[in-house]
Order: C-alpha cells, then sequence, then structure tokens
C-alpha cells in the first residue's frame, strides 16, 4: 500500500481494507446491501432530476470511503486479523520508512523543522503523505495506552514510536483532534498530564508560529473561518437542492477526493495532474457550491492551500454527499460500537478522534484511516471477549464448577471476539 497515491492507484488502496473484512459473515453482506442499495438509489435520483453525475467518480469514491462504512457499521472483521498487532507494525513500518525518507534529505546532519519541512516525515508516501502518518501514530498511541498488562520495556519503544509518528509530522489539525481525544485519559492515568506538559513545551511554540502565518483571506473574505463556511454551503446545497436532505448528492460528487481531484481549481493549485478517467469530470453541484468559492483565491493559492483553510471537512462531506438520514445512522453506529461497545478507553478514543478530525478535515475517504478504525474494532471486540470469558471462568470457580476458560488472553481465537 506504500505506492505514490495517485487518481488511478488510489482505488488499489482499499484492497487491504478489504482483506481485513469476513465477508460471509451475514452481519457484513447485509449491512453492505443495505448500503449499496442506498448509494444506488442516490446516484439514480440525482440523475434523474437532471444534475450532471460522474459514475466514475461515484465508483472511486466508493472504493476509498468503503474501509470508513465498514468500521462505522460495524463489518465483521477477518478471523485471522489481530487489531492491536496490526497497529503497532504499522507505526513500526511508517516509522522506518519516514525515517528513509529523512535520510534523502541529508539527516540526521540536516534536520526537519530546522533545514526543511517534517512533511518529510511521511511514511515513503510522498507529498500529503504526512496526514496518513499522523493518523497511524494516534491509534499507535491509544493502544498502547489501553494494554491490560504493565508495559514491557518493547512496549515502551512501541509507544515512543507511535508518539513521534504523530507529533513529528506538519499536520496540525490532526494532531490538536488527537490531544483533545487524548484528554480521556486523564481520568485514570494523570503521569499523562506531565507527559503532555512536556510535549506542549515543544509545540505549544511551533502551534503559535503557524498561526501566526496562517493566511486569513477566506476568513476575511467571507466573514467565516472556512470549516465554519463549509456548513453555509451544505445549507446552500439543502435549501436549492432539497432532495439532498435525504440522499444526498451521490459520493464522489461534491467535496470528497474524487470531486477535489477533477475540480476546476486545480488548474491553478493542485500538486497533481488532473485525472484523466474516462467519465471522470467535475459534477454539477460541485461546480456550483464548493468551486465558486475556491476559484475566487485561484491567483491567491495560500488562501485555500493548506488544510486549515480549505472550506470543507469529513463532516460537511457525509451532509452533502450521503445525506442527514444515513450520516446519523453512520454516527449512532460508530458510538454504538466505539464508545458504549467498548469496555475500554481504546474504543472511546478513536470514537472521539474520529469526530474531531472530520471536524476540521475530510479524513473519512482515506483508506488508512478506515484501516485503524477496523483494527480498532477487532480490538475491542477481542478485549471484550477476553473479558467475558475471565467472568466466566470466575463465576465457575465461585459456584465450584471448574470449566476449561474460552481462551486465555495469549491465543484468544478471533472468532471469540466477535
Amino acid at each position: 500500500m506504500a505506492i505514490p497515491r495517485t487518481a488511478f492507484s488510489y482505488a488499489a488502496y482499499v484492497g487491504a481494507p478489504l482483506l481485513l473484512i469476513n465477508w460471509l459473515s451475514s452481519r457484513t453482506y447485509a449491512k453492505a446491501i443495505f448500503l449499496l442499495v442506498f448509494l444506488a438509489v442516490s446516484a439514480v435520483v440525482n440523475r434523474a432530476l437532471g444534475l450532471s453525475f460522474s459514475v466514475t467518480a461515484w465508483a472511486l469514491e466508493l472504493a476509498l470511503v468503503l474501509p470508513f462504512l465498514a468500521a462505522a457499521l460495524g463489518f465483521m472483521p477477518a478471523k485471522y486479523v489481530n487489531g492491536r498487532r496490526l497497529i503497532r507494525i504499522l507505526n513500526i513500518i511508517v516509522l522506518v520508512t519516514s525515517l528513509i525518507s529523512l535520510v534523502q534529505q541529508g539527516f540526521p546532519l540536516r534536520l526537519p523543522y530546522i533545514h526543511y519541512l517534517p512533511d518529510f516525515w511521511n511514511g515513503g508516501f510522498g507529498n500529503g503523505g504526512a496526514k496518513i502518518v499522523t493518523i497511524i501514530g494516534f491509534f499507535g498511541i491509544i493502544e498502547a495506552l489501553t494494554r491490560k498488562r504493565k508495559m514491557s520495556l518493547l512496549d515502551n519503544r512501541v509507544l515512543i514510536v507511535a508518539t513521534l509518528n504523530f507529533v513529528v509530522p506538519n499536520f496540525i489539525l490532526g494532531i490538536l483532534a488527537g490531544v483533545a481525544a487524548l484528554i480521556i485519559f486523564l481520568r485514570k492515568n494523570r503521569l499523562l498530564l506531565f507527559f503532555g506538559a512536556a510535549l506542549a513545551m515543544v509545540f505549544v511554540p511551533y502551534l503559535e508560529y503557524r498561526s501566526e502565518q496562517k493566511n486569513n483571506v477566506f476568513t476575511e473574505t467571507y466573514g467565516a473561518n472556512p470549516k465554519l463556511y463549509a456548513f453555509v454551503t451544505v445549507g446552500n446545497l439543502y435549501r436549492e437542492q432539497p432532495h439532498t436532505v435525504l440522499v444526498g448528492t451521490g459520493l464522489g460528487q461534491f467535496t470528497s477526493q474524487p470531486a477535489i481531484w477533477s475540480s476546476p481549481i486545480n488548474r491553478y493549485i493542485s500538486t497533481h495532474d488532473m485525472p484523466s478517467l474516462p467519465g471522470m469530470f467535475s459534477a454539477e453541484v460541485h461546480n456550483r457550491y464548493v468551486a465558486p468559492a475556491l476559484l475566487r483565491f485561484k491567483t491567491q493559492k495560500w488562501a485555500i492551500y493548506s488544510s486549515a483553510n480549505k472550506p470543507y471537512s469529513g463532516v460537511t462531506q457525509l451532509l452533502a454527499e450521503l445525506g442527514i438520514p444515513l450520516t446519523l445512522l453512520l454516527v449512532f453506529a460508530a458510538y454504538r460500537l466505539f464508545w458504549r461497545g467498548s469496555q475500554s478507553d481504546f474504543g472511546r478514543a478513536a470514537f472521539l478522534f474520529a469526530v474531531f478530525v472530520n471536524l476540521l478535515d475530510p479524513q473519512i475517504d482515506s483508506p488508512w484511516f478506515g484501516v485503524m478504525l477496523i483494527a480498532t474494532l477487532e480490538a475491542i471486540r477481542r478485549d471484550a471477549a477476553i473479558k467475558a470469558s475471565e467472568r466466566a471462568l470466575g463465576e465457575n470457580r465461585e459456584s465450584g464448577v471448574f470449566t476449561a476458560p474460552l481462551a486465555d488472553r495469549a491465543d484468544l481465537e478471533p472468532g471469540l471476539a466477535r
């Protein structure tokens, strides 16, 4: 999956997440059928109403967003998947590949933040890959903080690796969302407060510097922060296209990755060539409601170039492309799975992070974000099965009935975690 991220290769990223899912489980294919029917109806409704609709963009976005949808709706992970192990391994891999990227820039003689941007801590994904590394790093941190046993020296090293992946890249919005989600751990571990204070001594001055350098032309022009203006855009869409309240504009048509790839603004500010896939074009709803605000700054690219200045987010993307009912269903399903269904702060922190980061940046159609959520879902289900096994064993001992436990902590069959 560590290949250059282009319009062609992006769809291939979904291959690995698909292998993490048990497609033969009724709890998977029943939900998948419902989802596909809804998305197909949404596409048909929009085309029937005469709106230009890119089927290619729809299919491409389906491939990209499917891992997130699978996690939010609770598709069953495959039996061979171990979520905690997967998160740890990915953190080590992106650390190694990021160090290779730094070496290519002259590390250790030349250092990030001093001689070049920290974006080169990018896991080998190239331009924009720092976002992926930050996401993987956050899940590595919460995985380490929620282990039941006391962490060994090796475990502490993995925590350090995850922390480096989380804080070194230049994805400020992701770091802010992650820190907000990590506050939940302060209830049980006050030592984290001192650890966080130490990191803040390094990070806060840089954050202040970035805030001073932030281009505020968009806010000055429209009188609102770009992330708040994104909700105004969705409101305008709902007012003029009432059907989108219920079924959305369809995948790939508004502000998702395919819509942005084919947007007219890419002629002026994109770092990638516009895709030339058959049937790939900028949809009418994007051109009417999103593109004008972007094209206004075609000669002032820094007004909309950074993640903080883009007038769209993951939440507004869901509201626009899927409609209100399916968006609420996804949020409620994710809440039940990751918050109520989790017996530790692992799932709760993941849920908070998913909400916070997508209020600031569109991550729902990043396959890596979906992979991390699928791994987290498998891990909290496995943990729940272990607790149930231990509780049953304890009750049997109290009653004088001794039966073999379902499985011990080391080799619990993934199937029992379902």
